[in-house]
């Protein structure tokens, strides 16, 4: 699952709605305080909404208790009568999401209602949320809470100061919320002369429109090509509506042949066709309205005889309006309209039925909690690696256990290569020292702990599972052994950073603040199965020449990960369009992964009095820009030259 797109409204810097793609690639650019980080804020915050239930929070706990100062310094220009809104759209892939359609499998039978789990079945799911400022209860809450599914909104929940919420829209006709038998229903209703919807007349006579007026039959006739119909109008009988129709003579064989095409003229056959073509239009302004159930499951939810009175119509698509019974949330928190999440939804529905309101119930959850429990599983596998990082010395301690938090500061890397396993290390060790890399003129070693003078190429040594379940690394040099089998001598050895060109080991403190404040985002790169890989200005403290390369760092785990990074720097980017040119021209260099111009998006936010507007640079397959940069970004360069 990964994270595609992000939209921003009243967030901060940002007022008006500004929608950033996200690619696997992402490079955010703009001028010192435009709102790059704002995006890394607006994710987390999200975060801490689903796990923590926190709308207000003084601290975003991710970005390592990064201070916010809660809503009010979240709003856009501090004003609490505005509304908060975030939205985030993400891809579900080839792996399971999370469901909650259990029980229905199992009583699937007993049922004449054949349903489907719609997050099983869709490609993409978007979640919005409003979050608002309570002044009767002073504090801020989810206004409403909105799901779409494959791009079309299929369901919403809204609150009232956060102490009530209600599920207030449901998309009936949305195709994953249509029942697998939808089809059959039809036909029986159309079958027993029952009043259809509006909208499924469309389906059974192919007539989308909306309450259609007196005329609105020649229309028909018109779009089917029939220009022989010169007047069409109905009139009232005790029996229902009548057409009367006048034709010109001179326009019908030129009609016939339209319709049948070389068949020899015959004019009943031709009467026939109008006729039964004014049938179906009588049938549909007849048999029509939209007081009328759309599905069995708009009807199954929709008839309690005791909720009749709170029926609300609810617009869903073109003009269609639905009957809807609000069903009220349980369990809310006084958060507002957000349901909780890993378990079923706890709401008012009540049917006669107790397995059908059972199925009911698991249909909801699917709709409106998976996508959170979606959501917060990518959010919280995403990392955030902040501006500045922290340069461990001598006396650092490995965190006994590695947080999201701890990767904004950057001590989760330094941790973590003390507990990567070989494979990870000389995948790290490779990107740091060899020359077709980043070529820091450093890499990483293996060192006996008992003996500090015995180091070991990392790329002489190999790992393995042994028949205990213990990790034995081997090192090729001598032939020892790092075990844990009973009776034999336990050698043991970690990492260090070797200086390749004086062929000693050193500290990370003495490595140079660049490969330091650089060592987080590879190692994060090498080591993330999943979510964001985020950074703040990657580039500072370093050469351009290695500037350059970290272009290559980040497109090289992109199945598993998305990388958003904030940076001002050239030579990143100008990287990125090579490889894009040579991946078009097959002249890409051996051992990286390809990059398409689809993998990268270039954004550029631009401070105005109006909020900061996301400018998204478009890329051609030849690696070069589609736009110019806003303002002369990047410009500096041809200016000095002159």
């Amino acid at each position: 699952m990964k994270i595609t797109q992000v939209s921003l409204t009243n967030f901060r810097s940002f007022k008006d709605t500004q929608v950033i793609d996200l690619a696997p690639v992402t490079l955010m650019f703009g001028p010192n305080s435009a709102g790059k980080s704002s995006i890394f804020s607006a994710l987390f915050y999200i975060q801490q909404i689903l796990d923590k239930k926190q709308c207000d929070p003084m601290y975003i706990d991710a970005l390592n208790k990064k201070y916010v100062g809660g809503f009010k310094n979240l709003v856009h220009k501090r004003d609490l009568d505005s509304v908060i809104k975030i939205k985030i759209k993400y891809e579900l892939g080839a792996k399971p999401s999370r469901s909650y359609t259990y029980l229905y499998p199992l009583i699937e039978k007993d049922l004449d209602i054949k349903l489907e789990s719609p997050v099983k079945k869709a490609i993409s799911i978007s979640t919005e949320f409003e979050i608002a400022w309570s002044k009767t209860n002073n504090k801020a809450y989810i206004k409403t809470y909105t799901v779409e599914l494959d791009d079309s909104k299929i369901a919403t929940i809204e609150s009232e100061d956060g102490s009530k919420a209600s599920i207030t829209f449901l998309n009936y006709i949305h195709p994953l919320l249509l029942p697998a038998n939808h089809d059959e229903w039809l036909r029986t209703q159309e079958a027993s002369k029952a009043k259809l919807h509006y909208y499924n007349q469309l389906e059974v006579y192919g007539n989308d429109v909306y309450a259609p007026p007196e005329d609105d039959g020649k229309d028909i006739f018109e779009k089917l090509g029939i220009t022989a119909v010169e007047d069409l109008s109905f009139e009232e009988t005790p029996n229902g509506k009548k057409a009367v129709v006048s034709l010109d003579a001179s326009k019908v064989k030129e009609d016939y042949k339209k319709i049948f095409g070389d068949i020899p003229y015959d004019e009943e056959k031709y009467q026939l066709y109008i006729s039964e073509t004014i049938t179906n239009i009588l049938k549909s302004i007849n048999l029509c309205s939209d007081d009328v159930y759309v599905s069995t499951l708009h009807e199954l939810i929709n008839s309690s005889e005791w909720e009749k009175d709170k029926y609300i119509k609810i617009q869903a698509h073109h003009e269609y309006d639905f009957l809807h019974n609000p069903i009220e949330v349980f369990d809310v928190k006084d958060i507002g309209a957000l349901p909780p999440l890993g378990r079923k939804l706890f709401n008012s529905l009540d049917l006669d039925d107790v397995k059908k309101s059972e199925i009911v119930s698991e249909l909801l959850s699917d709709v409106l909690v998976a996508p959170l429990d979606n959501l917060l599983a990518i959010l919280k596998k995403s990392i955030s690696i902040g501006p500045i990082r922290k340069i461990i010395d001598a006396n650092y301690q490995p965190l006994p256990y590695i947080e999201q938090k701890d990767w904004f500061d950057g001590s989760a890397a330094w941790s973590y290569l003390e507990k990567a396993d070989l494979d990870t290390l000389k995948k790290i060790n490779t990107w740091m020292s060899d020359e077709d890399k980043l070529n820091l003129g450093y890499g990483i070693a293996l060192k006996e702990v008992q003996s500090t003078i015995k180091t070991f190429n990392i790329n002489n040594a190999s790992s393995k599972i042994n028949a205990n379940n213990r990790l034995e690394v081997k090192v090729h040099d001598n032939s020892d052994y790092i075990s844990s089998n009973e009776g034999r001598e336990e050698k043991k050895y970690h990492y260090t950073i070797i200086d390749k060109f004086n062929h000693i080991p050193v500290t990370p403190s003495e490595v140079g603040t660049g490969v330091s404040q650089l060592m987080p985002l590879i190692i994060a790169a090498v080591s993330q199965e999943g979510g964001i890989v985020a950074c703040e200005q990657p580039e500072l403290h370093l050469h351009p020449r290695i500037q350059v390369a970290i272009a290559d760092l980040l497109t090289q785990n992109i199945d598993n990960v998305n990388y958003l990074v904030e940076t001002h720097s050239e030579h990143l980017i100008l990287r990125l369009l090579k490889r894009i040119r040579q991946h078009t021209d097959n002249e890409l260099p051996k051992g990286l992964e390809f990059i398409k111009k689809s993998d990268v998006a270039i954004i550029y936010l631009e401070p105005t009095e109006n909020g900061v507007i996301a400018n998204k640079i478009g890329i051609t397959e030849d690696g070069e820009f589609t736009d110019n940069w806003p303002h002369g970004f990047f410009s500096e360069r041809r200016q000095e030259l002159m």
